[in-house]
């Protein structure tokens, strides 16, 4: 399924029109489906409820930027998106890999 900006705690890459992501990001409040497909979605927040609510509490300036810096100084990744595509990368070479011994023995062995 394709990702979406359902939901609070979304986690996305801030970008200002085509390949112009930065190292910029948002955390969302509540569900802005209206960003699907404008920006890249790389994480959901799954703990720390507490510290997202306070850090909506922040004041804000006019462009709804938090008036204060604001740093993450440490965040945990529960899972790796790129561990599953790995797997599925290997399991694709092994069944390959697989397919051509058949086809190989087919022909070795029978003819």
């Amino acid at each position: 399924g394709s990702l979406s900006h359902a939901g609070r705690g979304i986690v996305s890459m801030a970008n200002a029109g085509p390949d112009t992501n930065g190292p910029q990001f948002f955390i969302t409040f509540k569900s802005c489906t209206h960003l699907d497909g404008k920006h890249s979605i790389f994480g959901r927040v799954v703990g720390g409820g507490d510290v997202l609510s306070a850090i909506e509490r922040l004041a804000t300036d006019k462009q709804d930027r938090p008036a204060a810096d604001l740093r993450i100084l440490r965040a945990t990744v529960f899972s790796s998106p790129f561990d599953a595509v790995d797997a599925a990368e290997a399991t694709d070479a092994a069944e390959d890999a697989g397919k051509q011994g058949l086809r190989g023995g087919a022909r070795g062995g029978l003819g």
